[in-house]
């Protein structure tokens, strides 16, 4: 499976080189120590930053805000690329092209949203600990990062974001 993950990871670079630095940035600004600031490696850390643990609440702030700014970015190229496939009757073929390069990022973006697993499994059992009103409200976020951590690294998210691009394409 690592092999798949970082093959993804690889066709989709502008997504994984995007929340590297994101995670990166974040460990700054929490204090966290960086291990290895290479964002493209050939194992289950690739899309990643090595560092030392996310101690205490803030491991579900790391896991959701990186997340949450691919995301932004994703739909900045993701809107724009279905308006154009789908709705304006695009002729100009550099047009066609800005929109499948448009295209092509969103899916990167959006394949790239997850922490890694060893980031989910710590924001997890952080969360577990969490009194039982912050637990309510922070459980869909920690569930769908959680499960989504996997997710990722099984190729599902690219396979989905894929396929809704292609059903785009042929609307």
């Amino acid at each position: 499976m690592r092999y798949i993950n970082a093959i993804i990871k690889i066709l989709t670079f502008p997504g994984s080189l995007l929340k590297g630095f994101w995670e990166q940035l974040l460990c700054k600004f929490f204090g966290v120590p960086v291990e290895n600031k290479k964002y493209l490696q050939f194992n289950e850390m690739a899309g990643h930053v090595e560092h030392e643990p996310v101690s205490g609440n803030k491991s579900f702030w790391f896991c959701f805000v990186s997340g949450f700014m691919v995301f932004i970015t994703g739909l900045i190229f993701a809107v724009p690329a279905f308006l154009n496939i789908c709705f304006l009757d695009v002729t100009s073929s550099t047009l066609k092209i800005v929109s499948l390069i448009c295209l092509y990022m969103a899916v990167a973006m959006f394949t790239n949203l997850f922490p890694s697993i060893e980031d989910a499994l710590m924001m997890w059992e952080k969360y577990k600990e969490m009194g039982k009103s912050a637990k309510i409200i922070f459980a869909p976020g920690a569930a769908i990062m959680y499960v989504g951590a996997y997710a990722e690294n099984m190729g599902i998210t690219f396979l989905t974001n894929a396929a809704l691009a292609a059903a785009m394409l042929l609307l």
